[in-house]
């Protein structure tokens, strides 16, 4: 029986929160919600709804639960899908589908853990923990609870709501030491929930974690320390008029007095127990309470009484019997209804997957044709860089065949000068001994002279103008468009002058004086508009058709 007791003190521990919440909260909640069109709103209310009607109407409960469903994945939001699970398995839970609601905390916990996110783990752990206490595993039930608390430890928690769930959990852990004997952790934990609990100003998990004491404390055979603890219990529900929490004081202290064989006390505060669930329609109380005082007046032989009481359970049996099969007529309703919707959801998200899969296949093909535009746009720059080698290479190889040309032409010129000055000495030589000979002497050296100044060619220096042209066939077309008022001298001058040839070689094979020659350059700098300037006038010549370009 003191099992029995600890058991039903954690299954409607929550319950104190949903009994509290009167009808009229609940249904201005609901018409809250039809009301609203706000997604927000709509999630705040939905959940709220979900988690207060799973003890009183679990079915009611699970349909919200589902609508949160739909609205997280409407919006795309994972914390809360994760949350629509937990509350739809907490459904189950105090429904009695055990199987459905421990699928579904599993899977709300591998969701939030890929997440992380803690709030859903301490949920999921916490209420896996009640589920395996229900079925009388409290070495499981342990194990979960302590999961659940660990996720305290990775924030700091502020909000209050949450710092209470950390003290009702911490008197869970107290119930579940208990079950299985270990009784001083169990008082350990129900110390550390019950600091938390004066801390928060939580009256009911005061009383609610002083009356688990009481009941450590007669298992431990301190029966007046026990009762001491129910009676401190139960001060503090009278103080704070929770007639839910009230009855369950009457019904400890009844039992106790009852184990005792302290009949007369038992039988008062039995049937103050009886009297009040009968208000709050507390009806299991009612049905615990009438069941032990007909044992009590068979016991005493008061038959009478005995079967007033027996009638008055009878009655309470066969309501909450009654109420049993149409809840479970009612889960079987909802278990189609939500097996219908799971169908559907699952539907939907294959054709989510569907649409996923063909946007990935779209991508893939336009990542294709951009990649394969890419190969295409690649190939044809290689091409053009190729191709802009090859003018490259021809270009050099024009150039340097120009430049080869360039030397053969400033060789041949170089040589006539050469020449030129070479006849001009030896004609002046023999022209210097000539007075000192007879006259037939005078004579054959006058016709040397005569054939040596013959052999200079002056038709060559128009023959290097043609040559030059057909070598620097754009130099003469530049330089006139530039400066057309260049006279026929200037401009062969500005040939001889890009060949980079010397002022005395020029004056050589043009039959000048080297100071003729720099006059004339003075001058051509001058039309060139060079007067002023650093630039040099070979130089500029030089430069004047240069075609090289940087080829990439």
């Amino acid at each position: 029986m003191i099992r029995l007791s600890a058991s039903f003190l954690l299954m409607t521990f929550l319950a104190q929160f949903a009994w509290a919440q009167s009808d009229s909260t609940i249904d201005s909640l609901k018409a809250a919600l039809k009301h609203t069109e706000s997604d927000p709103t709509k999630i705040n209310i939905t959940t709220e709804l979900s988690e207060e009607l799973y003890k009183t109407n679990p079915q009611q409960a699970l349909v919200y639960a589902h609508e949160l469903e739909l609205l997280a994945l409407k919006i795309n939001s994972d914390s809360l899908l994760n949350y629509a699970y937990i509350n739809q398995a907490t459904a189950f839970l105090h429904m009695g589908n055990y199987s459905q609601s421990l699928q579904l905390y599993l899977k709300a916990i591998q969701r939030a853990q890929k997440s992380g996110d803690s709030f859903a783990l301490f949920s999921a752990y916490e209420k896996l923990g009640i589920l395996y206490h229900y079925q009388n595993n409290d070495r499981k039930a342990l194990q979960y609870f302590f999961s659940a608390l660990s996720q305290f430890s990775k924030k700091k928690v502020t909000n209050k709501r949450l710092i209470e769930r950390r003290g009702y959990l911490l008197k869970n852990i107290g119930i579940a030491y208990t079950g299985i004997k270990n009784y001083q952790k169990s008082a350990y934990y129900f110390d550390q929930a019950l600091t938390l609990a004066r801390e928060q100003n939580n009256y009911e998990l005061m009383a609610n974690v002083i009356s688990n004491q009481g009941t450590l404390l007669s298992d431990q055979g301190r029966k007046d320390l026990a009762l001491k603890q129910y009676f401190s219990a139960l001060a503090i529900r009278k103080a704070h008029n929770n007639k839910w929490g009230l009855a369950t004081s009457y019904l400890d202290i009844g039992q106790f007095y009852f184990n005792q064989k302290d009949y007369v006390n038992a039988e008062v505060y039995l049937k103050e127990a009886v009297t009040l669930g009968k208000q709050v329609e507390f009806w299991p109380s009612v049905n615990t309470s009438s069941s032990y005082l007909y044992r009590l007046y068979k016991q005493n032989g008061d038959y009478k009484n005995a079967l007033q009481t027996f009638e008055l359970n009878k009655e309470v049996t066969d309501t909450l019997y009654s109420r049993e099969r149409i809840k479970k007529m009612q889960q079987l309703e909802m278990q189609y209804e939500f097996d219908r919707k799971q169908t559907e959801l699952k539907t939907q998200q294959r054709k989510k997957e569907l649409h996923y899969w063909l946007g990935t296949v779209t991508l893939i093909l336009l990542l294709t044709g951009v990649f394969l535009l890419y190969l295409l746009q690649r190939n044809k720059i290689k091409k053009m860089k190729l191709m802009r080698r090859h003018l490259q290479l021809e270009t050099m190889h024009l150039e340097s065949d120009l430049e080869a040309k360039d030397k053969e032409l400033v060789l041949n010129m170089k040589n006539l000068a050469d020449q030129k000055e070479m006849i001009n000495d030896v004609s002046n030589k023999l022209l210097a001994i000539k007075k000192d000979l007879n006259n037939t002497s005078q004579k054959t050296v006058q016709k040397i002279v005569h054939e040596l100044q013959a052999n200079l060619q002056p038709e060559l220096l128009d023959e290097f103008e043609i040559r030059f042209q057909g070598i620097h066939e754009d130099f003469y077309k530049k330089l006139n468009e530039k400066f057309d008022d260049l006279t026929p001298n200037e401009r062969k001058l500005c040939a001889l002058l890009k060949l980079n040839m010397t002022s005395k070689e020029i004056a050589t094979i043009t039959h000048q004086s080297a100071k003729s020659i720099d006059v004339a350059r003075t001058r051509l700098r001058k039309k060139l508009n060079l007067t002023g300037t650093d630039l040099n006038l070979t130089d500029f010549l030089i430069q004047l058709d240069n075609h090289k370009q940087n080829l990439l």
